[in-house]
């Protein structure tokens, strides 16, 4: 077998510069943030009822029930279904 002190160097940097790179990437994938977790979890309920909103008919029972469903969730009433809607399915 024949020791070659190039490959042995390129492996050692290939080690020392890899590892750390590869665990910070690791690690900045597995964290979660919790701005992303309220907001997620703030349109999690509101998915399919605007789903029933932006595909209904206008003045149908689809809709009034879409909307009622919205101002259940939202603790108000005349909330501005359309951009509500849109901040959630976007």
């Amino acid at each position: 077998m024949d020791f070659n002190i190039n490959t042995a160097l390129r492996s050692a940097v290939l080690l020392v510069v890899g590892l750390p790179l590869s665990a910070s990437v690791f690690m900045s994938v597995s964290k979660t943030d919790p701005t992303t977790d309220t907001i997620s979890a703030t349109k999690a309920p509101l998915v399919g009822v605007c789903l029933d909103y932006m595909t209904s008919k206008p003045d149908s029972k689809l809709e009034r029930t879409a909307k009622t469903a919205i101002d259940d969730v939202m603790g108000a009433d005349g909330a501005d279904y359309k951009g509500l809607c849109n901040w959630v399915l976007n």
